[in-house]
């Protein structure tokens, strides 16, 4: 089953921040022309059998979310002798040229006036409660960003429709148009629900996840080590409560094993980890070399 990229909870918009009037900031204020309506999902009387159903897609919904974060160790290529090693350098990425670059995805629509909207996902840091415990479904992100810098955040567990069990939407407004977010769960096969935007003239986007999942993968750099990766790199979010996120000044890579097999082997490396001496990862990728100094990633073979 293909699962969506997303990067993590400390991956963040790819419209980056230098968008964003600060990191401070609630995203809901950004530029002053979000306006957001949330029906919260509704709930009734479900079967026993529609319950086992609705557990199906959430059982989904949180696996296609699962990143695992890896810790370094200091790296000073060193071999057993205590001779220095000869580093044989593979790639140098200046990851600011990439920051973020993955939520635009080539799934995309367009205002009356011209503006583009790409369409992706990432996830948070946090809980909607602020904290740390909470399902990875809880974590997800719809996520839009426009041509003109501005970032809106749908969080997906808001927007979730069902059968006649959940009714969920949300409605932001770009160039002074509304445009409300809809997620139609399949709960017979999960990765064919479908995303759904309506405008004033109808759907602009009609999208599975598992599309959606493959059109995030496309945007990573490529980099083969002992496997093929996706790097993605990019800001935290931070949900704030109520629905809403913002940037964190904090970043992260995201190494995806391509093509994708499942969530579980992604792996999560917080940025300021990497220590321009070196860091090795061993438990990622053993004997290997990452050197991260002023926005410039390189990566040796010892």
């Amino acid at each position: 089953m293909k699962k969506i990229i997303m990067i993590s909870a400390a991956i963040a918009a790819l419209c980056g921040f230098s968008y964003a009037n600060s990191f401070e900031e609630d995203i809901n204020s950004a530029n002053g022309s979000q306006e957001v309506v949330v029906p919260q999902p509704r709930m009734e009387n479900a079967s026993e059998a529609s319950e086992k159903d609705l557990a199906a897609f959430y059982e989904y919904f949180d696996n296609m979310m699962k990143t695992r974060e890896v810790s370094g160790e200091a790296d000073f290529d060193f071999d057993k002798s205590g001779e220095m090693t000869k580093a044989s350098v593979l790639y140098n990425i200046d990851l600011e040229a990439i920051r973020n670059e993955y939520l635009k995805s080539p799934i995309t629509f367009k205002t009356s006036k011209g503006t583009v909207v790409y369409v992706s996902g990432s996830k948070s840091s946090n809980c909607p409660d602020l904290s740390n415990s909470c399902k990875d479904k809880e974590k997800f992100f719809m996520v839009l960003t426009t041509s003109g810098g501005q970032t809106f955040f749908i969080r997906a567990m808001e927007i979730i429709n069902w059968s006649i069990f959940m009714n969920g939407s949300k409605t932001v407004v770009i160039d002074g148009e509304k445009y409300v977010a809809k997620v139609h769960a399949n709960a017979s096969d999960p990765e064919k629900s479908k995303l759904e935007i309506k405008g004033p003239r109808g759907a602009v986007i009609s999208s599975s996840l598992d599309k959606l999942g493959e059109a995030l993968a496309a945007k990573g750099v490529d980099v083969k080590l002992s496997k093929a990766y996706k790097l993605a790199y990019g800001n935290e979010i931070m949900q704030t409560g109520k629905g809403n996120a913002k940037f964190t000044e904090s970043k992260l890579l995201l190494l995806i094993p391509f093509p994708v097999v499942d969530s579980s082997s992604y792996f999560l490396i917080k940025a300021d980890d990497i220590k321009p001496a070196g860091t090795a990862f061993p438990s990622m990728e053993p004997g290997y070399s990452f050197k991260l100094d002023e926005g410039k990633l390189q990566i040796s073979k010892l």
